[in-house]
């Protein structure tokens, strides 16, 4: 199975960038533009890799 991997981005230029990036590289990705939303996706789905933008506001 291939490795899934949460992008947590607000910026959708980013998002869309990182998300386009890891998808040719062959991996299963999801994405989530804040935290609340990240935290319910990593719990749902158990990503193996979150790639976090650290100045993501409400965290």
């Amino acid at each position: 199975m291939t490795d899934l991997i949460l992008v947590v981005e607000d910026e959708p230029k980013i998002a869309k960038l990182a998300r386009d990036y890891l998808e040719q590289g062959g991996y299963r990705v999801l994405a989530a533009g804040d935290g609340t939303t990240a935290l319910a996706t990593f719990r749902r789905d158990q990503p193996d890799l979150v790639v976090l933008d650290l100045n993501l506001p409400g965290m």
